[in-house]
């Protein structure tokens, strides 16, 4: 539990920082920064209870659009000036470099190997964030459609 409430400050103090970095508004600064704690929880518990490497990016990536929309909605400033600093802390910048530093030690295969599970990542944050997406237009389209039926 230590280490989840140690990782999770950090998480809020990476996604603030890169925000900033970005140049991302300064009333998008603190939702950012609970975006990307709450998709880091997300990650950590799932990645704990299933040991995979695409669900908990997936997950992750699905909390990071959904938290995001809404919070883009509620301070009005578009989605992805919280999408920035959020996903930060998902992104496998880390894993993709240590990979191609190992193609001196450990050779093309594991190289490639690292670069894959990389790729997985991205792809899990993805289809996470598109899902997200689905599910806010889905919601959009049943409003306006009882709004027009009224």
């Amino acid at each position: 539990m230590q280490s989840l409430l140690l990782s999770t400050i950090l998480a809020i103090i990476s996604s603030v920082s890169f925000s900033i970095i970005a140049n991302v508004p300064k009333r998008a600064l603190v939702p950012a920064g609970i975006t990307g704690a709450l998709s880091w929880i997300g990650y950590y518990l799932i990645n704990v209870n299933f040991h995979s490497i695409m669900i908990p990016n997936l997950i992750g990536g699905l909390i990071v659009g959904i938290v995001g929309m809404y919070f883009a909605k509620k301070i009005k400033v578009p989605v992805i000036m919280i999408y920035i600093g959020s996903l930060i802390s998902l992104v496998p910048g880390g894993m993709a470099f240590s990979s191609l530093v190992r193609i001196h030690q450990s050779g093309l295969v594991t190289t490639f190997g690292g670069l894959f599970n990389a790729l997985i990542v991205a792809i899990g944050i993805t289809v996470g964030l598109g899902i997200s997406t689905f599910i806010n237009n889905l919601i959009k389209f049943k409003f306006s459609k009882n709004k027009q039926s009224k």
